[in-house]
């Protein structure tokens, strides 16, 4: 679960408390998130209701620059874009009034097949970006005016694993030029992956092939695995590039021909990437991580333009976040509960509510008369009614 997060149990008033349980600590896209809001009602208390939430936002910041007469003045742009947001009503209290006792209300949510993965905070100062799910509990009571969020746990997700393939390979013929644009021959590069995706630890294997027709001999050739952050907060934008890993190969002589037909067989690269990343590819409306294999002829001249072959590439995960989502600021004051950690998971029937709703379950809706299943569908409320809609992928 989260880092950072606070084990105290959320009270309301003293007079009862809640904690949530989870089945799992991670979920993959797709898959049935189940757990239980766990109340202790230490004498009876006014309660209409218990809603949980499953919601998963994609927080952005954003350091930008006004200028004006002055001078200037720098401001920070924050946006909280929704990712998914499911909810259950798990307790109903008609009378106002939640006996004495310790309760478990279970929950269902089923998460979309394209949910994007958990992604802890990138980016230094004003500018971060991060993708966070968790369960809240939201109570409704009398004497306030609206329901209030009480209590939260992190929730890790996985995003379904990419169908694996073999790309086809990747050529690009140049024309050299040397210093004035003075002609030097013709270049060509070819470059293919053994694959389109990635799990940390692997070694993606890159066969390159080279017609140096040039005058220009080829240092070496260098095969480099980048990543891409890309983000915004309203119309704000931030971004950067960093290496994850790269090896390079044996210099190119003049004329030297090979993976080509009538040359010698193509050449071999291996980049080790390292056991984990810190972000995986996703997009996202505000967030893209992308990952890109650089394959480049490097030149000893600096005049010369580098014949390079760009592999967009995958890199995903099937393991638990390796690192934290850290608290933004703000939770744990004004209101906003800080994360706590789920107590274990021990599903207990004879601490069910009496009269409480059936767990939720989601059943296929046709939303626009073609006989097909597009969307799922649940009754929140428990009165019988289809009342939550989100589209299936």
């Amino acid at each position: 679960m989260g880092v950072g997060q606070s084990s105290e149990v959320s009270s309301l008033a003293g007079y009862a408390s809640v904690q949530v349980a989870v089945e799992k600590s991670m979920y993959g896209a797709g898959e049935t998130v189940r757990g239980y809001a766990q109340l202790e009602v230490k004498q009876p208390t006014n309660m209409y209701s218990v809603t949980v939430q499953l919601v998963g936002e994609a927080k952005t910041a954003v350091l930008y620059t006004v200028y004006h007469e002055e001078g200037s003045s720098s401001h920070t742009a924050r946006e909280t874009a929704p990712v998914v947001a499911l909810e259950a009503r798990v307790a109903n209290f008609p009378s106002g009034t939640a006996p004495a006792g310790t309760w478990q209300c279970p929950f269902e949510f089923v998460l979309p097949l394209d949910a994007p993965s958990s992604m802890a905070r990138q980016g230094k100062g004003s500018n971060t970006a991060s993708l966070a799910y968790y369960a809240a509990v939201v109570v409704s009571r009398p004497k306030w005016a609206s329901s209030k969020l009480v209590h939260r746990v992190m929730i890790d997700v996985v995003a379904a694993p990419p169908a694996l393939v073999a790309p086809p390979r990747q050529d690009e013929a140049v024309k050299v030029t040397r210093c004035c644009c003075i002609p030097a021959g013709d270049m060509t590069l070819g470059a293919a992956a053994s694959k389109n995706a990635y799990v940390g630890g692997e070694r993606p294997e890159v066969l390159y092939a080279v017609d140096n027709a040039s005058t220009q001999v080829v240092g070496r050739v260098s095969v480099t695995l980048y990543q891409n952050i890309r983000f915004n907060a309203g119309t704000h934008g931030h971004s950067f590039r960093s290496v994850v890993a790269g090896v390079d190969g044996p210099p190119v002589a003049m004329g030297d021909r090979f993976g080509f037909d009538g040359g010698a067989p193509a050449r071999s690269a291996e980049i080790q990437l390292p056991p984990t990343f810190s972000a995986f590819s996703l997009r996202t409306r505000t967030i893209e991580v992308t990952h890109q294999i650089v394959v480049k002829c490097k030149t000893e001249s600096e005049f010369v333009k580098d014949p390079h072959i760009v592999l967009d590439t995958w890199l995903y995960r099937t393991t638990p976040l390796p690192y934290a989502v850290p608290l933004d600021e703000g939770e744990g004051q004004q209101g906003i509960p800080a994360v706590a950690v789920p107590i274990a998971y021990a599903p207990d029937a004879s601490l069910a509510l009496p009269g409480a709703p059936a767990c939720p379950t989601a059943v296929p809706i046709d939303t626009t008369g073609d006989g097909v299943a597009d969307s799922w569908g649940w009754d929140t409320s428990g009165d019988g009614r289809v009342d939550k809609v989100q589209a299936r992928t």
